[in-house]
């Protein structure tokens, strides 16, 4: 990403989101993908992107909210899948409800990482983007990205204080 990009639903495409992710599932030099998951379409190209991901020897964790109303049952059916296929998952944060777009991408050049996500409102499901407005900031931005990668690791061990300053 060479500047950050505000995406707008259902203004824009939602499909900026699946080929980031397909992108990054088949690129070699992507070691990590971090994903939030609150809602998501029964057949959804970015749940098979990451499934490819994985497939391709990336470390890939997904947050399921399992307080997803109206998708409980689907999202721990989702949630099963995911870990059956070896995919790290959060299932969702106690006393906390996570209902945001939320992609974190590490990928290895050389000595150096780089980093690529997205941070938005609403949730990852390709039908209803059609219908909900909502945003989303494509972005390399390090400062945003080291707090995105916290909060990630926040969802691993809740407990813990972190500090942000930009998100």
């Amino acid at each position: 990403i060479e500047s950050d990009l505000l995406i707008h639903y259902p203004y824009h495409t939602f499909d900026y989101n699946i080929e980031l992710l397909r992108e990054a599932a088949i690129d070699p030099l992507v070691t990590e993908i971090k994903c939030t998951i609150y809602s998501i379409a029964k057949s959804s190209s970015l749940v098979n992107a990451l499934i490819n991901a994985h497939k391709n020897g990336q470390d890939v964790t997904v947050l399921v909210e399992l307080q997803a109303r109206f998708d409980e049952a689907a999202n721990i059916k989702l949630a099963n899948r995911l870990i059956e296929e070896g995919i790290r998952v959060i299932q969702g944060v106690e006393v906390l409800k996570v209902h945001s777009k939320l992609i974190y991408i590490e990928r290895k050049k050389g000595k150096t990482t780089e980093r690529y996500g997205v941070i938005g409102t609403g949730n990852f499901h390709e039908g209803t983007a059609k219908l909900y407005s909502d945003t989303s900031l494509f972005t390399s931005n390090k400062r945003i990205l080291k707090e995105v990668a916290s909060i990630f690791e926040f969802f691993e061990t809740p407990y813990k204080f972190i500090n942000f300053k930009q998100l």
